[in-house]
């Protein structure tokens, strides 16, 4: 899997968690049910070593975490930008 594609997943993700706010805010809060655990799939696909890992799920939360400043659209376009700027934070858990 390439960079390109690391990067949508983690831009799904964004969307993902902007939706699942966006339910919680309304009252529907799911509980963890739905979610998708992407964050594993991307470590492993970066490649990230096990002694990484704190410091990976942080900072990788911390962008799902700000996911839902933006506006919620059908192609996620807004989160583009962020997920390829949480790559880059991400691609130094895997070198440290």
């Amino acid at each position: 899997m390439n960079k390109s594609q690391i990067i949508h997943l983690i831009q799904q993700d964004l969307k993902h968690s902007q939706l699942t706010e966006a339910l919680r805010n309304l009252g529907l809060d799911d509980g963890g049910l739905y979610s998708l655990d992407l964050i594993s799939l991307v470590a492993q696909l970066m490649q990230v070593r096990p002694e990484h890992m704190e410091n990976f799920t942080e900072i990788y939360g911390s962008y799902l975490d700000k996911a839902n400043q933006f506006p919620i659209t059908y192609l996620g376009e807004y989160l583009l930008p962020m997920a390829e700027e949480c790559y880059l934070q991400l691609l130094c858990c895997k070198d440290v």
